[in-house]
This record gives structure tokens, C-alpha cells and sequence, in this order.
């Protein structure tokens, strides 16, 4: 330990109040050590390179479609016609239970079947053609 220009003698060493002079512990690089400050710095790395916690919950909160086919018309159909026929009857419910949530999901089946219809109906029949009023297509 330097003090100004002089070197001090007893360096290595502190005095503690009320007792003799003990040694300072000295720090000593073990293997070891020098593992596990690497470790730290690379855990400080990544950190860096990932986004934060409430970043990745987020991102979990709203998946993003791998597959846009998932949310098809179709697809859509399909599972609550697997509903309908595959899970309802397996369910431990009452009689009138299942058959209200039959009545509820063979509407919404008719319902999405009905507006896909639509949405595939082919729009030459339904376009007037030249010199029809609104009167003559009802």
C-alpha cells in the first residue's frame, strides 16, 4: 500500500480495533474462480441478446399462427363436428345438458355452413344485369 511517496511496511496487513494486527484475507484465482466468472459473463451476454421476461410473456400471450389453414372455415367445422360427435357424448353431464350444447353447436355448425355458402356463391347470377331495377330482382 502506497501512502503519498512512501511505501508502508505493513501492506498486507490491518489492524482491527481492540486486537493485534491479523492478516488481510487475500484473494487468491482458483480454476475455479475463473469458470465461474466466465459463466457470469456469459450469462450477462445473453441476457443482453434476449428479450426481457415481460417481453417473452407477452409473445406468449399472443402466439402468432403457424399454420393460417388452422383458422379456416373449414377447419373450423370439422372440430365442432368432432365436438359434437366425439366429445359431448363422453362428457359426464345430465341429459338435457348434452342436448342444449348439441342444439347450441349444430346451430353454430348451420350458421358457419350458411355463411360459407355465401361466401362462395357465385356472383354472376347474383349481379343485375343491364336495365334491371331493384323492383324486378326481389
Amino acid at each position: 500500500m502506497r501512502i503519498g511517496d512512501r511505501e508502508m511496511p505493513d501492506a498486507g496487513r490491518r489492524l482491527t480495533p481492540g486486537t493485534s494486527e491479523v492478516p488481510a484475507p487475500r484473494e487468491r484465482q482458483t480454476p475455479a474462480d475463473g469458470d465461474f466468472t466466465h459463466a457470469v459473463d456469459l450469462a450477462q451476454q445473453r441476457r443482453g441478446q434476449r428479450p426481457a421476461l415481460r417481453q417473452q410473456l407477452a409473445a406468449l400471450a399472443s402466439p402468432v399462427p403457424s399454420d393460417p389453414a388452422s383458422f379456416s372455415p373449414a377447419r373450423s367445422l370439422d372440430l365442432l363436428q368432432h365436438v359434437v360427435d366425439s366429445v359431448l357424448p363422453r362428457l359426464d353431464a345430465d341429459a338435457a345438458t348434452l342436448a342444449d350444447a348439441a342444439t347450441i353447436l349444430g346451430e353454430e355448425i348451420a350458421w358457419r355452413q350458411a355463411w360459407e355458402n355465401r361466401l362462395h356463391a357465385p356472383l354472376a347470377g347474383e349481379r343485375a344485369t343491364e336495365g334491371d331495377t331493384p323492383e324486378e330482382r326481389s
